[in-house]
């Protein structure tokens, strides 16, 4: 007869299966999490679990983060962000490659911190232009002000300031991405993505108008 602990372990392991059953996004993690769940009713002790346990507890780990990065790059391909969907495909595709627990960790995190830097790289193009509409707006009404000829050098004044605002913001940008990418510009145009398209209330029409002016100032 099964003494209380082994039937507290396999207590706690029925819980763990559970709660990835039914569930299509989990089916790796119930697979291999059922597996170890059943070690605990094919032996009557501990130490024979114990001596069969195998690898059954490093594929559960291996199972879970199957599961979260085949989730992640579905999600991000249905709301159209294909860089952050390279980073869950780039963990998948080195997943097969391991075999240890740590290493795969290791890859991981190292998959993570890079697709953080290509997201960032991203984002700093696709959303230069959204940052810099209010200089830009502002060049624009000083450009056009009908004003008396004494006012004209502080109009021009407050339109170069604008102007270097904006270059400032640009080398900025540059200079913090190139310490991580190599030979990176500013890419604007990449605005016209979904991923950053969608969350600017303006219309096309003013988004190519503004790219335009922005594109000519920032020299890109």
């Amino acid at each position: 007869m099964a003494d209380q602990r082994l039937e507290e372990y396999r207590a706690y392991y029925d819980a763990r299966t559970e709660r990835y059953a039914n569930n299509p996004l989990t089916k790796h993690s119930y697979e291999a999490e059922k597996k170890l769940r059943d070690l605990f009713y094919r032996y009557d002790n501990l130490d024979e679990i114990g001596q069969n346990m195998g690898r059954l507890n490093t594929d559960c780990a291996f199972a879970v983060t199957r599961d979260q990065y085949e989730m992640e790059s579905e999600y991000y391909e249905s709301v159209q962000e294909p860089i952050r969907k390279k980073g869950a495909d780039q963990i998948l595709a080195e997943l097969d490659r391991k075999t240890e627990l740590l290493d795969m960790m290791n890859m991981v995190n190292d998959q993570t911190n890079k697709n953080g830097v290509e997201v960032s790289a991203d984002e700093a193009s696709g959303k230069a232009l959204m940052e810099n509409w209010k200089q830009l707006d502002e060049i624009e009404v000083y450009t056009n002000a009908v004003v008396p000829a004494r006012y004209k050098a502080n109009m021009q004044k407050v339109i170069d300031e604008a102007k270097k605002s904006i270059i400032e913001s640009r080398d900025s940008e540059e200079k913090t991405i190139g310490d991580w990418v190599e030979g990176w510009h500013m890419k604007p145009e990449l605005t016209r993505e979904y991923r950053f398209r969608h969350v600017m209330p303006y219309s096309d029409e003013e988004i190519e108008e503004h790219l335009k002016k922005f594109k000519n100032i920032i020299n890109r």
